[in-house]
């Protein structure tokens, strides 16, 4: 009896031509629960001691010493990634699927969103940007303060005043003007 030799177990080989139950375990939670789990919380819920989880995810995680069980995961994701990604027609057909049961249901407002929804991903709809003015008030003091800011002498704004005179009133300027040199 002591010659007889028990089978290798292959949990930790370089090559690993099968996938355990616990790798097995291990590669669903990691895929269903993908960006919301940790690995080592992964592992642990698999079936892994707490105390080498980090670790046993890291190897597991490891293409050279387990290329079964990455070469799984990778193809699960890839599956899922076809499965989120978004384009123009899947949006459309799940906003149709959820507006028809909303209107089953009665829930008229959802099914009005979504028909909304439909419409701007359909290009029916342009987004306008609201603007928000903001008006302060100015006391005396503070546009006797800007103007003195503005205007560098008292010549500079007799100056402006004139320019804005012209712009505003060009008829009665030219009067004026006439009657100064008569």
């Amino acid at each position: 009896m002591a010659n007889k030799k028990i089978p290798p177990d292959n949990t930790g080989k370089k090559y690993l031509t099968k996938i355990t139950s616990k790798q097995r375990k291990y590669i669903d939670l990691y895929c269903s629960k993908y960006g919301e789990w940790s690995g080592a919380k992964i592992a642990i819920e698999a079936g892994y001691e707490k105390g080498s989880a980090h670790t046993r995810s890291a190897e597991l995680l490891d293409h050279r010493k387990y290329p079964q069980v990455v070469m799984e995961i990778d193809r699960r994701l890839a599956d899922f990634r076809k499965l989120w990604s978004i384009d123009k027609d899947k949006s459309m057909a799940a906003l149709f699927k959820i507006k028809e049961k909303a209107d089953a249901k009665g829930n008229y407002g959802v099914a009005a969103k979504c028909e909304e929804l439909r419409g701007k991903l359909g290009g029916l709809y342009i987004e306008k940007l609201q603007t928000m003015s903001i008006h302060k008030e100015l006391t005396a003091e503070d546009l006797t303060t800007k103007m003195r800011n503005i205007f560098t002498s008292k010549e500079h704004f007799q100056q402006e005043q004139r320019a804005l005179e012209k712009e505003l009133f060009p008829d009665e300027s030219a009067e004026s003007g006439d009657k100064k040199n008569r």
